[in-house]
């Protein structure tokens, strides 16, 4: 960030997400569940890799009834029965930060697909909202695309940087809030359900299954973009009051 601020009146979170006014989608579970979008779902959390969640399932044991898989999923969303598994807590090393570790919430990988589902549609949705410098898990856009703007802000002569880290910020995020945000651009109550549904859905940690009151879980499919929505109000007050806004994300940690 850089530049004197200015002041301007406050503007309401939805104003950032639904400008204008802007037309609401209100028919999307059907465009998730439709099986061609099922199978490039699949290709994506494969070609992801990643473990398995509690019920243990690999990538490949999924491949093996991928048919059966797929179509059950289709059926459950159709249906309006899908519900997800809570994710699998594992501990990992924070990086940079010897001897911290930060949660990573391991969604099935039955869950996955269906969030990678909902991302295809999702995306193209809050993309053209989404602020030109936020370069924290967008396509075609990273941490080095982000240094590189913060170079050119010097070399343009800005005077100063602030280097600022939100804490916990997956672990954070406030479920009602998040999901006010989402509705101001999607009106399909199916897809919300479901969004708030993985929200909630729980963790296993240590042996016991833990509620989810709060944040989003570090690992799934959906929560990068579930972030981004979350910040866009920020980014668009920071702009507004007059600071050059780059905003990255380094890791799964925020």
């Amino acid at each position: 960030m850089s530049e004197k601020p200015v002041r301007h009146h406050a503007r309401r979170l939805a104003d950032w997400i639904n400008p204008a006014g802007a037309g609401k989608v209100h028919s999307l579970v059907d465009k998730a569940y439709k099986m061609k979008n099922l199978e490039l779902a699949w290709r994506k959390v494969r070609q992801n890799r990643g473990a398995g969640g509690i019920d243990g399932e690999s990538i490949e044991a999924f491949e093996e009834n991928l048919t059966g898989n797929l179509k059950r999923l289709h059926e459950e969303l159709k249906q309006d029965t899908y519900q997800p598994q809570p994710v699998r807590q594992k501990m990992i090393p924070k990086p940079g930060q010897a001897g911290r570790e930060r949660p990573l919430g391991i969604p099935t990988v039955y869950d996955r697909v269906c969030q990678q589902a909902l991302l295809n549609r999702l995306e193209p949705i809050f993309e053209p909202v989404f602020d030109d410098a936020n370069y924290g898990y967008r396509k075609g856009k990273s941490a080095k695309d982000a240094l590189r703007k913060v170079w050119r802000e010097l070399k343009e002569g800005r005077g100063w940087i602030v280097d600022a880290d939100l804490k916990d910020f997956f672990g954070s995020v406030e479920h009602e809030k998040l999901m006010v945000l989402v509705s101001w651009r999607v009106a399909d109550g199916r897809v919300l359900q479901i969004i708030e549904s993985i929200l909630k859905a729980g963790c296993y940690a240590q042996g016991e299954q833990l509620p989810t009151e709060q944040g989003t879980p570090q690992g799934g499919v959906i929560s990068p973009l579930l972030s981004n929505i979350l910040l866009t109000p920020f980014d668009g007050e920071m702009r507004k009051k007059g600071y050059r806004l780059t905003r990255y994300a380094d890791d799964w940690g925020g």
